[in-house]
């Protein structure tokens, strides 16, 4: 709908400051300076007589030779103002003379100005009164010379700047490039040519038009000089950028192939572009230096990053196209940082050495750019700092609202590694235990218990809640060593520990008789879930029957928090490899189960004293699933410890932890220090505010050893016949040194055998697990004219195509004969009604379609 605007009268004054345009604005630019000394010259050689005429065109050809010389040698009579100062440039010109001058002053400066005195004709000392006395013997006498010359040379630079602003023709475009001898030729030539054409008999219109030449001349070498800081946008504007991509970038041998860029603009001496990558490969493997080679501008003025809310295949590109003054010293981080901002408005500021490299901070805008949009790959971008892992040499610290502490570290302090100390995983009063050192030698610390002092029980122990954890990492990343700390911590302080090994076994095996109860297949692991749900359920049937102390001191009835020790001991139930017991088998009977019961543990048992540990290889919590249970996993590990180990993946940040999501991108973890040794135990530590510290876990060679030295806990008889009563999962807690030394295959077997065994002996129809449901595959129709008669439903065939193997949707249309956009819209509503899940980008079926 067109909007209407009220016509704004147009007033005389707004009239006179309008612009000229056409013919009149042409006439207009005649008007100079240049027009009138053009045409007089060209009027001079016809009218002047012989002796001045000789007098003019030698006067007019010296005039063009000192021209031509200023022309092709730049100095400071060709300064402009804004560029540099003309002063200190003739100053560093001329070497030699103020090399010679400086060398004077000091010696000078240094010599004894100290005067013998001075003796009478009468033989007596004749006092004397001069300079010397009140000047050259002052104690800081240096240093009010060089005030005296530093505002000399400020007088003598303002001078030159105004005298030369006001008196040179068009100055603020004026000359600054070294000019070639035909240019100059050109440009001073007819300046002796045209007097000279004087000494030739030329009828009246040979005089006109050289009195129009003349003009012409003046006019256009008037308005000709070249921009002192030459623009880098080239002529041909944006197209020559695209052109120049297409070229170097985009080729079949570039950096990117077949990409482009999008939503290109200029801005000044500033481009800006979103990079599409059309292939597998990610935008951000656009290498810095080609892209200054392709533009033509030194490698610091190209950032290339990721905002949060752009996908893989995109990233940002920012390009300063003004190339660097000559006089920018590198070394100088505030002024390289000044010249390739790429934050506008920020500010870099107390550059200073460290024990392990720089250190400097950056203070942002109060408008524009924020703290959260600051990236360790702009910095070294911008920077220009060298090496293969300038990026994980980068560590941020954000110290408030508006500014960050960078450390630039080429040794890092954790490379050396952290011994295991006895005395830092010992409990504190707020329920910390330090299990490693951050970057910044700081202890990093984990919460077991969170206590409040304000409820107590009647032993005068604060009420406690149990904090869950989360951790990922691939394999050999160092998450075991960090499990292994947190065990022996556990056994120090009197904890129960209760452990899920996805790795069948293999990743504890020396841990097999120090843990309460360790199992190794992912049934076992379903049968643990339910003991802890167990365990907590009497737990809290218990506590509802005992007395608690309010703040005051009162006794109350029915304590709803736990209390460590009083009676119950606090207790972790520990799932490594959670996501391989999910996605090995999708379709097994444990899956479900196994999330219920995990979901119970996270949602009812803190209050209990049972806290819930898991660990996956894949950064993100989606891989557990996207059912009711999986969901309110993901919920419950978002308000626990978190620890994010180096992953194959560069984007370790982008993870489904809602709240404790990094508010600040973190740089992928290496798989080697400089040194060249492996950075096991290396990981990202979250601390409350959402901000993740480098920190490194703490490792001894044989940990289950030095846990043997403290008494192992596991819960009471009371508790153990709770869970017999609810289940078979108490019983095969019981009956666990059966098969603790099974492997995985013949404990799932042991333990389904005892849980028939315990279904037949209590005579109850109940069903503890979901039997598997009979394969798709085992349905056949044998009568061929079936599917004729009612073909099958586009749904059905995605998911019969999904269950058979095919993973990507392309691989489900070659398989179905579908169109590509047919078979995204079903794989798409089949997700949506939960028949469907996508794990990486695969899909997997998650239930049948007629259940």
């Amino acid at each position: 709908m067109a909007t209407t605007t009220v016509p704004t009268p147009i007033t005389k004054e707004d009239t006179t400051q309008q612009e000229p345009t056409g013919l009149r604005a042409h006439i207009n630019q005649l008007h100079n300076a240049g027009l009138y000394l053009g045409a007089s010259v060209g009027a001079a050689s016809g009218l002047l007589p012989a002796d001045l005429l000789l007098l003019t065109t030698a006067g007019t050809t010296g005039i063009a030779a000192g021209w031509t010389a200023l022309g092709m040698n730049p100095g400071p009579w060709r300064w402009l103002p804004g560029h540099d100062e003309p002063w200190e440039w003739m100053c560093r010109a001329s070497r030699r003379g103020y090399r010679r001058k400086v060398r004077r002053m000091r010696r000078r400066l240094n010599q004894e100005h100290g005067h013998s005195p001075a003796v009478g004709s009468d033989g007596l000392l004749v006092p004397t009164i001069g300079i010397a006395d009140g000047w050259r013997h002052r104690d800081d006498r240096a240093a009010l010379v060089r005030k005296a010359t530093a505002d000399a040379y400020r007088v003598r630079c303002k001078s030159l700047r105004t005298a030369w602003a006001k008196a040179l023709p068009d100055w603020q475009s004026g000359w600054w490039r070294r000019y070639t001898p035909a240019e100059m030729a050109l440009r001073a030539g007819p300046l002796a040519a045209i007097p000279a054409s004087g000494f030739v008999e030329l009828p009246w219109w040979g005089r006109l038009a050289v009195v129009s030449a003349s003009a012409g001349w003046g006019t256009r070498i008037w308005h000709r000089p070249d921009p002192a800081v030459k623009t880098a946008v080239s002529p041909q504007g944006i197209d020559w950028y695209l052109a120049r991509w297409a070229e170097w970038i985009a080729c079949e041998r570039g950096s990117l192939p077949a990409s482009k860029l999008a939503n290109v603009s200029l801005d000044g001496d500033k481009l800006t572009a979103i990079i599409v990558s059309t292939s597998a490969r990610s935008a951000l493997s656009v290498d810095q230096d080609a892209v200054s080679i392709a533009f033509k501008v030194p490698p610091r003025a190209v950032n290339i990053y990721r905002p949060d809310d752009m996908p893989a295949n995109r990233a940002k590109l920012t390009a300063k196209l003004r190339a660097s003054t000559s006089e920018l010293d590198m070394d100088d981080l505030s002024a390289v940082w000044d010249e390739y901002n790429p934050y506008s408005g920020s500010k870099l500021y107390e550059p200073e050495q460290t024990e392990f490299g720089r250190r400097f901070k950056l203070l942002m805008p109060r408008k524009g750019s924020s703290v959260a949009d600051v990236q360790p790959r702009v910095i070294a971008q911008a920077l220009d700092l060298g090496g293969e892992d300038a990026v994980s040499r980068l560590h941020l610290r954000v110290t408030d609202a508006r500014r960050i502490e960078v450390n630039e570290m080429s040794v890092n302090p954790l490379q050396g590694g952290v011994l295991l100390d006895l005395d830092a995983l010992r409990m504190d009063e707020q329920g910390y235990i330090t299990v490693g050192k951050d970057i910044y030698s700081n202890p990093a610390k984990w919460r077991l218990l969170k206590f409040d002092p304000k409820k107590r029980g009647l032993s005068g122990r604060p009420s406690a809640s149990a904090v869950h954890s989360f951790g990922s990492g691939t394999t050999g990343a160092g998450k075991t060593s960090l499990e292994e700390d947190l065990q022996v911590a556990q056994r120090m302080n009197g904890f129960i520990s209760w452990l899920a090994d996805g790795k069948g076994g293999a990743g504890y095996a020396s841990w097999l008789p120090e843990l309460d109860w360790l199992l190794k297949s992912p049934y076992g692991a379903m049968l643990m879930g339910q003991a802890a749900n167990s365990v907590s359920e009497y737990r809290y049937a218990e506590q509802m029957k005992m007395q608690w102390l309010d703040e005051e001191g009162y006794t109350e009835n029915g304590r709803s928090f736990f209390v460590a020790n009083d009676p119950f001991a606090p207790m972790v139930t520990t799932w490594d490899e959670f996501n391989e017991m999910i996605l090995k088998d999708p379709q097994a009977d444990h899956v479900k189960p196994l999330l219920r019961s995990v979901s119970s543990v996270g949602r009812l048992s803190r209050a209990a004293g049972i806290a819930a540990r898991i660990w996956v290889q894949i950064p993100n919590l989606d891989s557990i699933g996207s059912d009711a249970s999986a969901n309110a996993i993901r919920d419950m590990l978002q308000s626990g410890n978190i620890a994010l180990f180096r992953t194959a993946r560069s984007d370790v940040d982008i993870m489904s932890l809602g709240s404790r999501t990094p508010e600040f991108r973190l740089a992928s973890l290496p798989e080697r220090f400089p040194d060249g040794s492996e950075t096991g135990g290396l990981f990202y530590i979250a601390d409350g505010k959402a901000q993740y510290t480098q920190s490194r876990a703490m490792f001894h060679s044989n940990p289950a050893r030095v846990a043997r030295q403290f008494p192992l806990q596991s819960i009471t008889w009371q508790e153990a016949d709770a869970a017999c009563k609810a289940g078979p999962a108490g019983i095969a807690y019981l009956r666990r040194e059966e098969y603790r030394h099974l492997d995985a295959a013949e404990e799932e077997a042991f333990l389904r055998d005892l849980v028939k065994e315990e279904e037949v002996k209590n005579g109850k129809s109940r069903t503890v697990v979901d039997l598997k449901p009979a394969s798709h595959a085992a349905v056949d129709v044998e009568d061929d004219d079936l599917d004729e008669l009612v073909p099958p439903t586009r749904s059905q065939l995605v998911w019969d195509a999904v269950d058979g193997g095919a993973r990507r949707n392309r691989q489900i249309a070659e398989v179905t004969d579908l169109k590509p956009t047919n078979v995204a819209n079903a794989t798409t509503r089949l997700e949506r009604l939960g028949k469907l899940t996508k794990i990486e980008r695969d899909w997997h079926t998650a239930e049948r379609l007629d259940a």
